[in-house]
């Protein structure tokens, strides 16, 4: 790619490196207080929902609360044999987001159905096989106007083997990663760290390579773009942003305590603030009609947060 092509550029708004969860001068007492949260939040991150179309009171507060000290929530349906693609949509809605952003290979409801596909249009991406899928946001490629601020995975029938999701709150990465050395945080708030190339083949027309940090601000929320895929990745030419990727990299592959892990089961999903997720490789069934499928959505709009103390 020439980097003197016309590229999209994310704004990035640093505050010396530091999310606002962290700030007041004393990183150390808050960061402590934040990773002691975390660590007892996802101990107990399911919910069980007794009908997703109509949430209760207490199930939606029960989310929100893990929401709130992990940046996302796991939910059980007790009666998946009927949780239903608007069921999906309408459980996401009432946690605050509305339709899902719409990209290539969804359907008309905004839902991805991810499966094995091998129609040429899902072919080319990883999430429509049955590969693993390294660390990554969802939407890292976007524009800063579709900015994606939540996901929702929903399964609807797991692979016979594999297939396990993996999912790390971005605010302990960027921790972590500040604990480490506060460059490191500071290099991947700059506005042109991390630089998507253009693609040729994103359906009609070019989608333009797009330039932005790792971490950045949205308002008083810290937010996170990133992919640990090896190919059409160009980081910023800075000693300091090489060593800030390794140490993420790291991070992410060696804070297994840190990382929750499920193979969801039927009825079952994951709700987050587009955190920091992978997936296992899996096998699928020999029988027709039997193979792994997950609903995924994608959306603008920020997951709705309450105070949990």
């Amino acid at each position: 790619m020439n980097l003197s092509e016309p590229q999209v550029t994310l704004a990035s708004k640093t505050r010396s490196g530091t999310s606002a969860h962290f700030s007041g001068g004393d990183f150390s007492r808050c960061w402590d207080e934040r990773l002691s949260r975390y660590r007892r939040a996802i101990e107990d991150l399911s919910v069980e929902i007794a009908d997703p179309l109509q949430l209760s009171a207490s199930e939606r507060h029960a989310l929100a609360t893990r929401i709130c000290d992990t940046n996302m929530a796991v939910y059980r349906c007790r009666h998946p044999e009927t949780v239903s693609r608007v069921a999906v949509r309408a459980l996401a809605s009432q946690l605050g987001l509305g339709a899902p952003d719409r990209n290539l290979c969804a359907a008309d409801d905004g839902l991805s159905e991810l499966e094995v596909n091998h129609n040429p249009t899902h072919q080319r991406y990883i999430p429509y096989s049955n590969r693993a899928l390294n660390w990554h946001t969802d939407g890292y490629y976007h524009t800063p106007q579709r900015t994606i601020r939540a996901l929702a995975l929903h399964c609807v029938r797991p692979a016979m083997s594999g297939g396990t999701l993996q999912a790390i709150d971005h605010e302990i990465v960027f921790g972590l990663l500040h604990r480490c050395d506060p460059r490191y945080t500071a290099a991947l708030s700059q506005s042109g760290t991390m630089t998507i190339p253009e693609n040729k083949a994103a359906g009609s027309g070019v989608r333009a390579s797009v330039s932005g940090p790792v971490f950045f601000h949205d308002g008083d929320v810290l937010r996170m773009r990133y992919s640990a895929r090896k190919r059409n990745i160009i980081w910023k030419s800075d000693p300091i942003v090489g060593e800030a990727v390794a140490a993420l990299e790291e991070i992410l592959n060696s804070c297994a305590d840190l990382v929750v892990t499920r193979r969801l089961l039927p009825g079952e999903g994951l709700i987050c603030s587009n955190v920091p997720h992978r997936r296992s490789g899996f096998t699928d069934p020999s029988q027709p009609g039997c193979a792994r499928l997950i609903y995924r959505g994608r959306y603008i709009q920020a997951l709705a947060r309450v105070t949990s103390r």
